[in-house]
């Protein structure tokens, strides 16, 4: 049998955030658990941010962003999509071939952005004819 192929992945899973802030360990093992279930080798599994989420989850307004960086058969990818559709404590998720780009700039903390306050409301120009 011809030796398997193996691309590497990234994963980012929305998790319900108050398993994630309780247990952040026990967060990070639930990934990694799912994706050497299937046969996936783990390089890399952190949880990245919490923050708000555009819309409610499940009733949940915020979710806690777990990135993963995994090399794994690309044939055992949709039952990875399955077994994250099936777990109740993953929201969301998304897995992406990453094949050719370096870790290094996967795995930087998210910071949001912050806006200036202003004093005084903008001031509009109304150019003069």
């Amino acid at each position: 049998m011809a030796d398997e192929i193996t691309r590497l992945y990234e994963g980012l899973f929305i998790v319900d955030p108050a398993f994630a802030n309780k247990d952040e360990a026990g967060a990070v093992a639930m990934i990694q658990g799912l994706l050497e279930k299937h046969g996936a080798t783990v390089i890399r599994c952190e949880k990245w941010a919490e923050q708000k989420l555009a819309y409610e989850i499940r009733k949940n307004k915020r979710g806690a962003y777990m990135l993963a960086a995994f090399k794994v058969d690309p044939l055992k990818v949709s039952e990875i999509e399955l077994e994250c559709r099936l777990t109740e404590r993953i929201m969301r998720y998304l897995l992406v071939n990453r094949n050719g780009i370096p870790l290094e700039k996967w795995f930087k903390k998210y910071e949001p952005v912050k806006q200036e306050k202003r004093d005084r409301p903008t001031e509009i120009v109304v150019p003069q004819m």
